[in-house]
């Protein structure tokens, strides 16, 4: 009480001086407490820091550790099932082997000798393509077991007068009539078949056939490329041919691929090449007339292989050196629309062999051909000097 009661005796004094003291004294009493209460508050708050610090009790470390990754239920089940099959499958006894050397009373007959077939001597027919691409089916849940022997293998990467092939059967059917003999189609033929076969492996199969109004085949099936294969076939294209016996059909007459076509196409090749100089003709007897609807009969044949036989086929007619005049046009014509419809082209060979354009006539094209002969004759002439 005694502060206020200072407080109260200095506020009563009237003197002036008196109070101007009085102020000065009350003012510095203020400050004084001021500072007293500021203190008490500093040392409550030091206080209260200390008993925190010091006398509250400390928190208990945790740890933790991770989560084990969770399996799916199936998974788990699974592992636990291996695990209790595991602990219930007992182990394989070993039993003790009692080994004698001594002789055997019981004998056993001598095995046969079994001999393998030789690939060489294996030949390919439709049937046999038929019925093995249905092997192909087994096991569908999983794409098949395969193409069947017909597909999947056997594809060689060969070339037949100058067209790039990628096949795995092909047929050569070369026209044999006196007019493409005499200009060498059979020398040309072997030269070009030996090249070609020497490209190819032993599971891709071929053949040979020879026409003029019939068919005459090398083998009586696709044979696969061994070497003895080849060497055969080279060697039966090279032998004389007698046009009057050799690829001819009784009761007919004419020039015609059309036998050997079908013989092709029933063999099961995918690539068949035509050689011919002519566009088809059949007649039923020597003078007799022509068959009208032969060329289109051809053609439907040609168009329906593939829809028959369930494979590609492909005709690759190739113009052997053909008559330059409008029947060699007519024989261009006709043969380009059979490899047309077949995704082939039309091959004249030799390269830059000239036939007439569609239209052109017999004095433009002689003037033609003269021109380009000239200009040959001349090359050839500057080549022999040059050398």
């Amino acid at each position: 009480m005694k502060p206020f009661a200072i407080w109260t005796a200095l506020s009563k004094s009237d003197d002036p001086d008196q109070k101007a003291e009085n102020a000065a004294t009350r003012k510095r009493t203020t400050t004084a407490i001021c500072i007293s209460l500021a203190l008490h508050v500093l040392l409550l708050v030091g206080a209260a820091y200390l008993t925190i610090l010091v006398i509250s009790p400390k928190t208990k470390m945790m740890f933790e550790g991770k989560k084990s990754p969770s399996l799916p239920a199936r998974k788990l089940e699974h592992s636990i099932r291996v695990k209790q099959m595991k602990k219930q499958t007992r182990k394989p006894q070993i039993l003790q082997r009692l080994v004698t050397e001594a002789p055997s009373k019981v004998a056993l007959p001598q095995m046969p000798d079994m001999k393998t077939p030789d690939i060489k001597d294996m030949k390919d027919t439709p049937l046999i393509n038929s019925r093995a691409g249905s092997i192909g089916g087994i096991g569908s849940g999983g794409g098949g077991a395969g193409r069947g022997l017909g597909g999947g293998t056997g594809y060689s990467d060969t070339m037949f007068f100058g067209e790039n092939l990628r096949t795995r059967s092909i047929c050569i059917c070369m026209d044999i009539s006196p007019s493409m003999v005499a200009k060498g189609v059979v020398q040309d033929v072997a030269s070009e078949t030996e090249a070609m076969l020497s490209r190819m492996n032993v599971r891709t199969k071929f053949n040979v056939v020879v026409f003029v109004d019939g068919a005459l085949a090398f083998s009586p099936q696709m044979v696969y490329a061994t070497k003895e294969n080849k060497d055969k076939a080279i060697a039966w294209i090279k032998h004389p041919f007698d046009s009057k016996r050799d690829g001819n059909r009784s009761g007919f007459s004419g020039s015609t691929p059309s036998e050997a076509i079908r013989a092709a196409i029933d063999m099961g090749a995918e690539t068949i090449f035509v050689l011919s100089d002519d566009p088809p003709y059949l007649s039923q007897s020597y003078g007799s007339a022509e068959i009208p609807t032969h060329k289109q009969d051809i053609m439907d044949m040609v168009q329906s292989a593939a829809r028959n036989t369930g494979h590609p086929v492909k005709v690759y007619p190739t113009l052997y050196k053909p008559h330059q005049n409008a029947r060699g046009r007519e024989s261009y014509d006709y043969y380009k629309e059979m490899a047309k419809s077949t995704g082939a082209r039309c091959i004249i060979w030799p390269k830059g062999w000239e036939i007439p354009r569609e239209g052109q006539s017999k004095a433009d094209f002689n003037a033609t051909l003269t021109t380009r002969q000239k200009r040959l004759a001349e090359q050839e002439k500057n080549s022999r000097s040059a050398k």
